[in-house]
């Protein structure tokens, strides 16, 4: 209708009438981009803020687990730097022993960073980052990156430290069962001694540079989780303040 009022004047020579006509189809186009522009932010918004959610959602989850985690493996380092003590006793009495018993038999559980990979991958490839455009937040998730990375590094170095640890505690250890190394489910609790595991006699201990490196060994082991925890915990903690900033 409008290319046909448009034709007959151009041939009428109607430039009002053409000027006009061609004003009405560019605002049409105009009016039609924008809208379109509209619905396209208003789907990536809302699919932003999905994403937000759903990170924030997966950062409590980790949070709460490396709230547990830095508790656990704090609480192992204290053990056993307390058993250090026990052990340099000769005359240690029956209940110091089964607390040195117990910290070395927690330390057969372990723990590594739980990580939410959902709400991560999805807030970093979305392009979500950038339409928000909150330049500490995108901070925030590449410290997260980042401390997965650096978790994975510290673990290839101390990892051989706790094998060689277990080396020199084994020839001190009585074992009426085989132990194995397992990895501690979310809210396990510490254990008593184990009842396949007692330790050689006192005397034997006491007089043992072996068996207190292989404590001193496992201590260091705990103190390097303990600081990998904390920098994972406050990463969490900084990025979840910044999404919960961001929804709407």
């Amino acid at each position: 209708m409008i290319i046909r009022r448009l034709a007959h004047a151009i041939r009428d020579q109607n430039w009002f009438t053409v000027a006009l006509e061609l004003a009405i189809v560019v605002v049409g186009i105009f009016i039609g981009l924008q809208v379109d522009d509209w619905n396209q932010r208003r789907i990536e918004g809302e699919s932003d803020q999905r994403a937000l959610a759903l990170f924030v959602d997966e950062l409590d989850l980790m949070l709460e687990e490396a709230f547990i985690d830095m508790s656990y493996v704090t609480d192992s380092m204290w053990d056993l730097s307390r058993s250090t003590e026990i052990a340099l006793k000769c005359n240690a009495s029956a209940a110091e022993r089964s607390l040195l018993t117990a910290a070395i038999g927690n330390t057969l559980h372990w723990r590594a960073l739980e990580v939410r990979p959902s709400g991560l991958a999805e807030i970093s490839n979305s392009g979500t980052l950038a339409r928000i455009g909150n330049p500490e937040l995108t901070q925030s998730v590449g410290t997260i990156n980042q401390t997965i990375k650096l978790h994975a590094d510290s673990m290839e170095l101390i990892g051989p430290q706790y094998g060689r640890a277990w080396e020199m505690l084994a020839p001190y250890l009585v074992l009426t069962n085989s132990i194995k190394l397992e990895k501690l489910d979310l809210g396990t609790l510490r254990e008593s001694p184990p009842e396949y595991m007692s330790l050689a006699p006192q005397e034997a201990l006491c007089s043992s540079q072996e068996f207190l490196m292989g404590l001193s060994l496992l201590t260091n082991f705990y103190e390097s989780s303990t600081y990998n925890f904390e920098a994972w915990h406050e990463a969490l903690a900084t990025a979840r303040e910044l999404a919960v900033g961001e929804i709407r």
